[in-house]
């Protein structure tokens, strides 16, 4: 059986070394090094990256070259009030991503913090293309917002369960240092189905993910 970590970051890479039952994707950031474990890459400027890069796109369109087949998406992206820099310069790099995203018909993974309005906003002026949240762990009322907007989400490890989605969803660990299959039982008992079953629905999902627009 296969697990997918939708998203995680190197830490947790190094955990999986020598563990080919999960199916890694890593967040990338523009200074990181390329690792030799993580299956695929999605690469974007994090809305809490203090640096200032006068060619977002250009930067990002290099470490895509850089990456190859191991290339899935762009981002994370997105809005963080915690941010140095104002939502309208948040706002203004998404845009970016979201270009580049449409361009390359690949899928956009955000990272809200703060901000749903607007990311909602956003997707309202480009209701096409595959966006995923990443980390979600909203109240029901959100989480039904996003689904309505065609905004799929990657489920924070702790996330409450107060509503199930009903949109294919994913699993990841982001920066937690549970185990990825203690995740995936804990998700599975909530839903009252086998892990097996439940793997193979999310490994489903990525497929479709994976040809989706391309």
């Amino acid at each position: 059986m296969r697990l997918l970590d939708f998203h995680t970051h190197l830490p947790n890479i190094e955990r999986y070394r020598g563990d080919s039952s999960v199916i890694a994707v890593r967040s990338l950031m523009p200074d990181e090094e390329v690792d030799d474990r993580s299956d695929l890459f999605t690469v974007g400027i994090h809305p809490m990256d203090k640096q200032r890069y006068a060619d977002p796109d250009g930067l990002l369109l290099r470490r895509i070259d850089e990456l190859g087949e191991r290339f899935l998406g762009i981002g994370e992206c997105g809005w963080d009030r915690r941010s140095l820099l104002s939502m309208e310069e948040q706002t203004a790099l998404v845009r970016c991503h979201i270009a580049l995203a449409d361009r390359l018909c690949c899928p956009l993974i955000l990272h809200v913090v703060g901000g749903w309005h607007l990311l909602l906003r956003e997707r309202r002026s480009h209701p096409e293309g595959v966006w995923v949240v990443h980390g979600f762990r909203g109240k029901p009322a959100l989480l039904r917002q996003l689904e309505e907007a065609q905004i799929q989400v990657s489920l924070h490890p702790l996330y409450r369960w107060d509503e199930v989605p009903k949109r294919p969803f994913f699993i990841e660990t982001d920066e937690c240092d549970l185990p990825l299959r203690e995740i995936y039982s804990r998700v599975a008992k909530q839903l009252g189905e086998p892990l097996t079953e439940l793997s193979q629905r999310i490994l489903s999902s990525y497929s479709r993910l994976l040809t989706s627009d391309r």
